[in-house]
């Protein structure tokens, strides 16, 4: 990769949303540098960061009906490490407690994280929701995928009924 920095890739005419989503699919392209890339330029801006944390806990949340937790609930955020990666625990805890906190519109355990977010472990904690995120993506994708497949046995009669 070319020595590219996060303000190269600023433009009037981007946004934090654009920011997330790249990051998510710089994940599930295994671009590790650039997603971290997107993820410091939304860690630089506050807005941005509080859109970056609503797109990807969006994605970790989809299917979760609202209000169907209880308050001791806990979201886990899980992801799969490639070969020769590493994790940082306490940021995974953290990414988890944010998730949580979103679901639950618990301020108390979501405000916490907000200050680490702007500490020397923000880019942990956000790598770690935009590799849970770009996860959950891949299972989507893996679904429709085998979806598409059964739609094709069938329609071209593979499959009798």
């Amino acid at each position: 990769m070319s020595n590219l920095a996060a303000d190269d890739y600023a433009r009037p005419a981007d946004d934090a949303r654009t920011w997330a989503w790249a990051a998510v699919g710089a994940m599930n392209r295994r671009d590790h540098s650039r997603a971290i890339l997107a993820l410091q330029h939304v860690l630089r801006d506050r807005e941005y960061l509080m859109t970056a944390i609503e797109v990807l806990t969006g994605i970790l949340l989809v299917g979760v009906p609202p209000d169907s937790l209880g308050p001791s609930a806990r979201i886990p955020v899980e992801f799969t490490l490639v070969p020769g990666e590493d994790q940082c625990s306490k940021a995974v805890e953290m990414a988890s407690d944010l998730v949580t906190g979103v679901a639950l519109a618990d301020g108390a355990l979501v405000g916490p994280v907000l200050h680490a977010l702007a500490g020397d472990h923000g880019l942990d904690i956000m790598l770690a929701l935009a590799r849970a995120a770009a996860d959950r993506i891949e299972t989507f994708v893996g679904l429709d995928g085998d979806t598409v497949d059964a739609y094709y046995r069938i329609s071209q009669g593979v499959v009798a009924g």
